[in-house]
């Protein structure tokens, strides 16, 4: 059978040693033989590109790299850059206009981790996916992580456990509640061992931040909330 798993094997990506392969079948299944653009930040020797190539046989696929590669894998196209350059990453977009998928299986390093998010996440389709790979360098200081400070600001891990506010935040009667520029453009955040998934879906119309009232008494409330939060 031609299923993700089966072609994984054809190939000695990391993604089969540490498991991610099956979960990516869970999530790519629907994605299967739909006309896409797929991007992944990290090349290496290009076994997982070849991967996707071979899984999604309508798709248009690109990978970067911080360090220029000798090999070619046909129907693939390479760039050569930093993913924290924005200029960098602009000459991809400007190509490729949007993305349905965005892996980030480069660098690891938080702030580049970050950066990337902050840039191409607008560029993802709706219902769209951006995995990161290998969370696990937000606990290793070399990476700007910490294994002591698990609230360390300015890890990845942390970065992306925020973004459950921009899916739920609109439950919360908060006061003086400041918005996110995710708040309203993430549909789910999925966390596994060492990778995230999350799917980019709008969801504005659940939001009653236009129904607030700015009664005298709504005003009380949030200033008597204060101090008992």
């Amino acid at each position: 059978m031609n299923n993700l798993v089966n072609i994984g094997k054809k190939y000695p990506s990391s993604k089969n040693k540490f498991g991610f392969i099956q979960i990516y079948e869970k999530y790519f299944f629907d994605f299967k033989d739909k006309e896409l653009n797929l991007l992944e930040i990290g090349i290496d020797k290009g076994d997982s590109l070849r991967i996707w190539r071979d899984y999604f046989t309508n798709a248009k696929i690109c990978g970067l790299d911080i360090e220029k590669k000798e090999f070619k894998i046909n129907g693939v196209e390479f760039f050569t850059g930093d993913q924290s350059d924005t200029s960098f990453l602009k000459s991809i977009t400007d190509k490729y206009k949007n993305f349905d998928i965005i892996i980030d299986d480069g660098s690891h390093i938080s702030k580049d981790v970050i950066s990337s998010f902050n840039y191409l996440y607008p560029f993802l389709n709706d219902n769209g996916l951006y995995i990161i790979e290998d969370l696990q360098t937000s606990y290793i200081p070399r990476y700007g992580g910490s294994r002591i400070r698990l609230n360390k600001k300015n890890t990845s891990m942390n970065y992306f456990k925020k973004l459950s506010d921009c899916v739920n935040y609109e439950h919360f009667n908060r006061p003086f509640y400041k918005k996110n520029k995710f708040d309203g453009l993430v549909k789910s955040v999925n966390f596994y061992q060492n990778i995230i998934f999350i799917r980019k879906g709008t969801t504005e119309k659940y939001y009653h931040s236009s129904d607030v009232k700015n009664t005298f008494f709504d005003f009380f409330k949030k200033m008597f909330s204060k101090f008992f939060n």
